[in-house]
């Protein structure tokens, strides 16, 4: 509370500007009358924690405490008048909730972006207050205004009509925001050397960092080698280790290294495999953000880099602490293999200060390394003159206060290809040469598109292609000998390996992992929109964890690493297919239902506590204004014609693999050559098929296209820019209905792969993507706000509309995936139990503390789309999260398998209503998205 009363003195000598004898002698009133309060809690403040304690110390404050906190912070923002009125900004973080009571000064933003920020230790953050300075000027319109500009971007300061402008959504950091150090401490612990002594267990846990809010861990994941591989050194620590966990009551797992990552002489492959096999196995014993990895070390110490490599995989984060043998100290801040492939550097700018090794033990002298984090040098769009290109589309976007290029390519695909590799040969022209590895799946490259853009490089390079789809967004899919030798022979050559993810966000993501833990450059091309606007921007790249061909647990392995440039082809979003184009509306309900208006007066109090918020706040609901031209794509992508030309397509992509794989190494043959250009004619007339279209049908989806990548774009800019980088805090509110989406979308690929494995048939119209499992749980999750009171009337039916909307074509039906369950004999229970299974291994679970195993944590609306339910706990109320019921997922659930969800938006005689998926609508879809938009106005006009 000392901490508190502090802030509320700097509060008290912060008013804006005074202009009159008379606003002089109210503001010294109220100043007088703000020291009055501060005193009169003197008593209860001097009895608690000095200022200088840590935050979590505040944070873990027992309830009767916690509920006086809470007494003490109402009255003071009753009474509190002026320019410090309120002090909402001030305590974001450690609140117990919100009052109406807008917040206030700049110094009270500072102290809540720090205490929201997530870099715990591996960023500095500077001292100075955050001024509202000016926003960078915005971006140029994408497109000619539609209906009289309602769809055009712009920045919320153009138009500001906000009462209240001294919060955190309208203040703007300093430059010196992105300025990060990381740092690591190496403590001088003698018995290390000689196996450990009985006070060695509790050394660690004592001087590891903690995770923020906690002051403890929950669990010890000891990573080892194999008994046989170090008896003398890293056994008896180990014995150690196990032994006091068992005096001092502590839950102590031990993973054991594979043998052959442990050999002096292993591969890269077997290094990649000992890696992503332990962190495999710490998460299947359930190591999360609370728990400790810790890893001995022993006579190989150069094997001390799986420390690094393994503590950064745990997705939502884990400690970690290393036990050395190393004779130096060397550089702490770099860890690579022997193997020299995977490696990771602390002062790489594009990890953006995450170090994942937290403290080093050992008997050396005690140090502390710390070190600047590196310039970001994004690609240069300047240099290749894309900056000026009239076709070439930049969207603003920013992750910790760094600039990430984002192109939208609008020229036909020879010139786009033309200017991405322009763009790319710039960023190496300086001073090295480079070596590009495209990396795509099955489909992407039967199109053509991983070998297009390994040619428009101009260098040689390499083409890997794997599997494709959910299933196989695992680590094995992507461990490759021959990937691993690449970038080795690339390094010993001099030249920079360049992963280039072609194609959608399972590739993108997973490959994007692969270029963290090597440390090579990273460029995304998305062919789809989803993987644009959604999994590019986002630093998190990660893995599955799948067994047996099922998905036990969705993006739980992985790390955060920023690409130098995304760059998207145009005309490659035509190829999306049917499922693609409903996955990337399905997460755009959920984007529009969680944010709804951010720009307005009224979406600017919804997210006040987001700082910098106003720079790229997005008006997300702009998208369902775009309705026709989404229409008329599901249409193009599903006509005969398109089907058969992509058809054709696709069976020479698949005969050119077989050649190409049949003569790797060699000279291409003729015949391969012939079937590649046949293969460009067909994409030629395929690219056609799209621009024989009417104009009026063309422009209406490209304007589709170009708002939902815009608005999707902005809000991921809203929350990542400043606030929340690393997606752990505020911009966990994206993962609102990920719980039961994850788990439906792990359902739904098991029952393909039993389909597939009993003979049954799995039509196209029952395949469903991640964005479509997603937007199916929209739905659910209005449905389950509508049972807790939260939604009812105007509000529940504009959340809901947002997804039936959408529905006219069936992506978002549940009934394909029935008719799939009826076929391979699946019954109601068993896919309610099988999406569950799922939900309880979620990646969010660790946030909240919770003793009962019925319950896990979600998202949820409450009142009107764009305002999100609070919780009572102050971890989850950080994250947006509550605790649910598995009782009413599971109602919902059962609800979904009898086609209750089923619906499609449509007017009778006016009114908005929902008729049953299939039945003839009266209205057109257009028409449909005029009245809900007019009415979700309203509703944030309060009219």
């Amino acid at each position: 509370l000392k901490h508190l009363s502090s802030s509320f003195q700097l509060c008290c000598n912060l008013s804006p500007p005074v202009q009159s004898d008379q606003e002089h002698m109210q503001l010294q009133r109220q100043r007088s009358f703000d020291t009055s309060i501060v005193q009169a809690f003197s008593p209860e403040i001097a009895k608690m924690p000095s200022l200088g304690e840590p935050l979590h110390v505040i944070q873990t404050l027992d309830c009767d405490t916690r509920g006086q906190l809470e007494r003490m912070r109402r009255d003071y923002a009753s009474f509190r008048l002026g320019a410090a009125r309120g002090m909402k900004g001030e305590l974001t973080s450690i609140s117990l909730a919100d009052t109406d009571v807008n917040s206030s000064s700049s110094v009270g933003s500072d102290l809540s972006a720090r205490a929201d920020s997530d870099y715990e230790g591996d960023q500095s953050l500077h001292a100075e207050s955050f001024q509202a300075v000016p926003p960078p000027p915005p971006c140029a319109s994408f497109l000619p205004p539609r209906r009289n500009s309602k769809s055009r971007w712009a920045p919320h300061l153009s138009s500001c009509q906000c009462s209240e402008t001294h919060d955190e959504y309208h203040t703007f950091p300093p430059a010196s925001f992105s300025d990060r150090t990381v740092k690591v401490s190496y403590v001088s612990t003698a018995s290390v050397a000689s196996g450990g002594d009985p006070l060695l267990l509790r050394t660690v846990l004592e001087t590891t960092p903690k995770p923020k809010g906690r002051d403890s861990f929950s669990s010890v994941h000891v990573v080892a080698p194999p008994e046989k591989q170090s008896p003398e050194v890293a056994e008896p620590l180990v014995a150690c280790l196990c032994k006091a966990a068992t005096v001092e009551g502590v839950e102590l797992h031990v993973h054991r290294l594979p043998e052959r990552g442990c050999a002096a002489d292993a591969t890269a492959m077997e290094e990649y495999e000992a890696i992503f096999q332990t962190a495999s196995s710490a998460i299947l014993a359930k190591a999360d953000r609370a728990s400790l990895l810790l890893y001995v070390g022993w006579e190989d110490h150069a094997k001390d880099s799986y420390a690094a490599l393994i503590g950064m995989l745990p997705f939502r984060g884990i400690s970690t602490a290393l036990l050395t043998q190393r004779s130096a100290h060397g550089d702490l801040l770099h860890h690579a293999t022997p193997s020299g492939v995977f490696q990771v550097n602390g002062r790489d700018a594009g990890r953006m200060g995450m170090f994942p090794v937290h403290a080093i033990f050992g008997a050396l002298t005690s140090c502390t390394m710390i070190d600047n984090v590196q310039v970001w040098k994004p690609v240069d769009l300047t240099k290749s003159g894309l900056d000026k290109n009239p076709v070439a589309e930049q969207l603003p976007f920013k992750i910790g206060g760094l600039v990430l290029p984002m192109i939208m390519h609008n020229a036909a695909y020879s010139e786009a290809l033309k200017a991405l590799g322009a763009a790319v040969r710039s960023h190496f022209a300086d001073d090295r040469s480079f070596f590009p590895i495209v990396s795509c799946g099955e489909s992407c490259d039967a199109l053509g598109y991983g070998q297009d853009v390994l040619d428009s490089m101009g260098e040689s390079g390499f083409l890997f292609t794997h599997k494709s789809g959910e299933t196989y967004k695992r680590y094995d899919n992507y461990g490759s000998s021959e990937l691993f030798t690449s970038i080795s022979n690339a390094r010993a050559q001099g030249r920079t390996p360049v992963i280039i993810a072609v194609g959608g966000g399972v590739n993108g993501n997973s490959i994007g992992l692969i270029a963290a833990v090597t440390g090579a450059d990273f460029v995304e091309v998305p062919t789809t929109p989803m993987h644009f606007n959604d999994a590019t921007t986002s630093a998190k790249k990660a893995f599955s964890l799948v067994v047996d061909d099922k998905i036990l647990s969705k993006n739980i392995i992985g790390a955060f690493y920023l690409p130098k440039l995304v760059f998207c082809v145009n005309e490659m979003l035509l190829t999306s297919s049917f499922a693609n184009i409903h996955a990337t509306i399905g997460e755009s309900t959920k984007t529009m239902n969680m944010l709804g208006m951010a720009g307005s007066s009224t979406g600017a109090s919804d997210y006040h506590n987001i700082l910098g918020a106003s720079e790229f706040a997005s008006n997300t609901i702009s998208i369902i204004r775009t309705v026709g031209g989404f229409d008329r794509l599901a249409r193009f992508v599903s006509t005969p014609a398109f089907a058969r030309v992509k058809g054709q397509v696709l069976q020479l992509g698949s005969q050119i693999k077989q050649l190409r794989d049949s003569t790797r190494g060699t000279v291409a043959s003729a015949k391969l050559s012939g079937l590649m250009a046949d293969r460009r004619n067909k994409m030629r007339e395929l690219r056609e098929q799209f621009h024989a279209m009417p104009d009026n049908d063309k422009s209406s989806i490209k304007e589709f296209l170009t708002v939902v990548n815009r608005e999707i774009v902005a809000a991921k800019a809203m929350f990542l820019a400043y606030s929340d980088p690393f997606e752990k805090y505020r911009a966990l509110l994206f993962e609102y209905a990920h719980t039961l989406g994850h788990g439906v979308e792990a359902f739904a690929n098991g029952l393909y792969a039993r389909c597939q494995n009993s003979g049954i048939p799995v039509p196209e119209s029952a395949l469903r993507l991640h964005g479509q499992c997603v937007g199916m749980a929209v739905l659910w999750a209005g449905h389950m706000s509508f049972n807790l009171g939260l939604l009812e009337g105007t509000g529940l039916q504009l959340h809901q509309a947002l997804g039936y909307l959408f529905n006219r074509h069936g992506g978002f039906s549940f009934k394909p995936l029935r008719d799939l369950c009826d076929a391979a004999g699946v019954c109601k229970a068993e896919f309610c139990e099988g999406v569950l299974s799922v939900v309880r291994r979620d990646n969010k679970r660790g946030y909240v503390a919770s003793a009962d195993p019925a319950k896990s944590v979600d998202q949820l609306v409450s009142g009107r789309p764009g305002k999100m339910m609070k919780s009572d706990d102050i971890n989850a109320e950080l994250r947006y999260l509550v605790e649910v019921d598995e009782e009413w997922q599971h109602n919902v659930l059962c609800r979904a398998f009898d086609g209750e969800f089923d619906k499609v938006a449509d007017l009778v005689d006016g009114q908005l209503v929902f008729v049953s998926s299939g039945v003839a609508c009266q209205s057109s879809s257009e028409t449909v998205a005029d009245l809900i938009y007019e009415m979700l106005v309203r509703m944030y006009s309060g009219r």
